[in-house]
């Protein structure tokens, strides 16, 4: 399904799950599309939408991709489907854009889930080294984050399968299902929408700072993420007011079956 924005722009979406349930907005890792969502098993009693990001799928791309800028995006299709309160999950490269819902618009939501979330390195202060001042030159010189970026992910565009069957054959996300139909959907215009995504959450600033979010909150990490995400976790939910921090143990990346109907329900207003 399709939905036009006030500015004229496409953002492409779909709707899994209960018609009748507690509604969710689930912003998927990167790379993805609106084509994947947690498991059929883990949406009793949630209606959940997708949506494909700026460049992913079918939605249109934009000049800068911004973390607030998805945000919005998020408000105004949940308005368009008549939904005023609901929750929000976003996972792995999704989570940054969850945090911002929680910073735009806290009195919309029933919860905010970040999961597997790697922090802002900015105000973490989590790079150090020369990997800092690799950072700082593709943040401040003119068009090499851009430059840099597209290179990256140039393997995209070529083969959007490649990294993820990596992942899969390397066993070491023990929850991790094969999403080829979603990889490939999010590739429909090349590498255009992971461009977005690192432009947005790894160059460019956030645009709010983590005590900006207001919402009811939860971070969630697997113990066995080979990123950033559990040391991350305690600090993220240390500069939020009242969040609430999980961490799974056996979890890798990915949350298992029962873990996603967790957090899908307490992001839905159920309490933990």
């Amino acid at each position: 399904m399709e939905h036009v924005l006030p500015d004229g722009r496409v953002v492409a979406w779909a709707e899994f799950g209960d018609p009748a349930g507690r509604p969710v907005s689930y912003l998927d890792g990167t790379p993805g599309s609106r084509l994947w969502s947690p498991p059929e098993s883990a949406l009793d009693g949630i209606r959940l939408f997708t949506m494909d990001r700026p460049g992913y799928g079918r939605s249109d791309a934009v000049r800068r991709p911004t973390l607030l800028g998805v945000a919005d995006t998020v408000s105004a299709l949940m308005t368009a489907v008549d939904v005023p309160r609901f929750g929000v999950v976003g996972h792995s490269g999704g989570a940054p854009y969850a945090l911002a819902c929680g910073a735009r618009f806290p009195d919309r939501l029933t919860g905010v889930v970040a999961s597997a979330l790697t922090g802002p390195d900015r105000e973490l202060g989590t790079v150090r080294g020369k990997q800092r001042r690799q950072v700082w030159l593709l943040r401040t010189v003119p068009g090499l984050g851009r430059r840099f970026v597209t290179r990256a992910a140039a393997f995209y565009a070529q083969d959007p399968l490649a990294m993820h069957r990596q992942q899969l054959a390397s066993g070491n996300d023990r929850w991790m299902t094969p999403q080829e139909e979603s990889k490939l959907e999010g590739a429909r215009q090349g590498a255009a929408g992971l461009i977005a995504d690192w432009l947005a959450t790894d160059i460019h600033r956030w645009g709010f700072a983590l005590r900006d979010v207001r919402a009811r909150t939860l971070v969630f990490a697997g113990r066995h993420d080979p990123g950033r995400a559990a040391p991350d976790a305690p600090m993220v939910v240390a500069r939020i007011a009242g969040a609430e921090l999980r961490i799974d143990e056996e979890a890798g990346h990915t949350p298992s079956p029962a873990g996603w109907r967790d957090l899908l329900s307490w992001a839905a207003g159920a309490p933990g």
